[in-house]
C-alpha cells in the first residue's frame, strides 16, 4: 500500500468534491439552519457521500461487467469527464453541481444532507468515475490497491467535513476572491489528472486491439497518474 496511490487519490477526490467551493453553496442551502443543525448536516452529507462511494467502489466492477464495459473504456470516458469538472472549476463555474431549483427544494427540507448536499455536489459524476475505476481492483485481487482507495475515500470525506464543519469561518477568513483562487488550482490539478487518467485509458485500448503488453504496468486506476508525486514513489506503509 503505497502512500502515493494514496494521495493521487485522495487529491483527485477532494479537486471533485471541492469542499471549499461548495462552502458557499452549503451556507446558502442551510441558511435557515441554525449551527447545531448545519453542522449535523455536514456531518451526515459526508457519511452519506462516503457511503455512496464506497458502494460504487464495492460493486463498480459488477456494473462494469454486466455493461461489457472495459476498464480502459471507462479511463477515457472518466478522463474527459474530470477534464470538463476541471476546466468548469478553473472558470469557477459551481453552478454546474447543482441548479438553483435544487437548492431551493433543499432549503424547505428538514435536512439538504443526502440531497444535495451528499448527491450531487460531493459524491457526484466525476467521484464515482474514481470509484467505479478503482473497483476493477475487487476483480484482479489487489487487496492493497483496494484498500488505498478505500482509505483515500475516507480520508477525502474527513478533511471535506472538517472544511464544511467550518464553513462560515472559513468563508470570513479567505473570502470570495481566495475560495475561487484555490478552486482554480484544484481545478487545474484535476485537468493534469484526467489527461493522465485519459492516456493511460488510451494505452489500454490500443494494447488490446494490437494484442500487446501496455506501456505502463497494471494499474487500472487514476493512481497512474503518481508521477506527480515522483519523490513518494517509493514510500510503503
Amino acid at each position: 500500500m503505497h502512500i502515493a496511490d494514496i494521495l493521487t487519490i485522495f487529491v483527485s477526490l477532494i479537486a471533485l468534491m471541492d469542499p471549499l467551493g461548495t462552502v458557499g453553496i452549503f451556507l446558502a442551502i442551510t441558511c435557515k439552519d441554525s449551527p447545531a443543525v448545519r453542522k449535523r448536516t455536514a456531518l451526515l452529507g459526508c457519511v452519506y457521500a462516503f457511503i455512496i462511494l464506497m458502494l460504487f467502489l464495492g460493486f463498480g466492477g459488477s456494473i462494469l461487467s454486466f455493461f461489457g464495459i472495459t476498464v480502459s473504456a471507462v479511463q477515457v470516458g472518466g478522463g474527459l469527464i474530470l477534464a470538463k469538472i476541471g476546466l468548469d472549476l478553473i472558470a469557477v463555474n459551481l453552478e454546474s453541481k447543482s441548479s438553483p431549483s435544487e437548492e431551493k427544494d433543499a432549503a424547505t427540507r428538514e435536512s439538504a444532507a443526502f440531497f444535495p448536499l451528499a448527491l450531487p455536489l460531493l459524491a457526484g459524476p466525476g467521484a464515482m468515475t474514481v470509484a467505479i475505476t478503482e473497483s476493477s481492483h475487487f476483480r484482479d485481487g489487489r487487496w492493497s490497491d483496494l484498500l488505498s482507495a478505500a482509505l483515500a475515500i475516507a480520508l477525502a470525506c474527513f478533511v471535506t467535513w472538517l472544511v464544511l464543519d467550518r464553513a462560515q469561518w472559513i468563508q470570513r477568513i479567505l473570502g470570495k476572491s481566495g475560495t475561487n483562487a484555490i478552486t482554480r488550482v484544484m481545478g487545474f490539478i484535476l485537468v493534469c489528472i484526467a489527461a493522465q487518467m485519459t492516456i493511460v485509458g488510451i494505452q489500454g485500448v490500443i494494447a488490446s486491439v494490437t494484442n500487446t503488453p501496455p506501456p505502463l504496468s497494471h494499474k487500472d486506476s487514476i493512481s497512474a497518474a503518481v508521477s506527480i508525486l515522483p519523490c513518494l514513489k517509493n514510500i510503503s506503509i
